[in-house]
């Protein structure tokens, strides 16, 4: 079988979101949801040597000096000096990091995978896991892999297939089109690639959550965000 094709449908749409959004940057540092996020990726960075932060939209929602040094890279990042002094900015894509491999003894991922969106489902799925893959090559073995995503049930998931292409198709402006995965999809698809797990958590999602770059009622959403954590191992390659 031809493999599905690695190409993002929504990237003029994502770098137009996100770049420069100081209302959804402020969004998530007022909900609850996101300062348990934070707890979990300092928790994870405290003491990486040299980690990567991906699809992190030009700001921190952690303390960067837990870590030796941080290296963000997004769409419409600009190469150059980050806004602390351990920081870099790099532009580049997910399914395309742009590094050597086994660059980092740490890199994470928050809520990035669901946005890395494909002209249809079977590219959504392969951009998934393209990403993860590209998260595995640039991971020192031995280094971890941090997923912090938001994640639906299987029977929300299956409703998201079938409506896919049409919203893709009608949506012309605002937040872009998305797409989220199960946990297990996530996981498997982690483990494929040749990771170990090393913890599977849910992160507690309070009363509010940003849905489509809005802040909805909890109870309201399918979402659930989820803390993924692995280890490439020492010996091995990426299957």
């Amino acid at each position: 079988m031809t493999p599905a094709p690695t190409t993002q449908a929504t990237v003029d749409t994502n770098a137009k979101w996100f770049a420069d959004n100081d209302q959804y940057i402020e969004n998530q540092s007022k909900l609850e949801c996101y300062r348990h996020m934070k707890r979990a990726v300092e928790r994870e960075v405290r003491g990486a040597e040299r980690l990567l932060d991906i699809g992190n939209g030009g700001f921190f929602n952690f303390d960067t000096a837990l870590a030796g040094h941080v290296t963000a890279v997004d769409l419409f990042l600009k190469d150059g000096p980050g806004p602390t002094a351990n920081s870099t900015f790099k532009n580049g894509s997910f399914l395309e990091l742009p590094f050597p491999d086994a660059s980092f003894d740490c890199v994470i991922q928050q809520n990035v995978l669901h946005h890395v969106t494909g002209r249809s489902v079977r590219e959504n799925f392969a951009n998934m896991e393209k990403c993860l893959r590209e998260m595995y090559r640039v991971c020192e073995p031995g280094g971890k892999a941090v997923l912090l995503e938001s994640t639906v049930s299987r029977w929300f998931n299956l409703f998201e297939q079938v409506v896919y292409r049409p919203v893709l198709w009608l949506k012309r402006s605002g937040h872009p089109a998305t797409f989220q995965y199960t946990a297990n999809q996530l996981l498997k698809t982690a483990l494929d690639c040749g990771f170990e797990l090393e913890e599977f958590a849910w992160v507690p999602r309070g009363r509010w959550l940003l849905q489509f770059g809005v802040v909805w009622p909890a109870a309201l959403t399918p979402a659930v965000p989820v803390k993924l954590v692995f280890r490439r191992p020492r010996s091995g390659s990426a299957k």
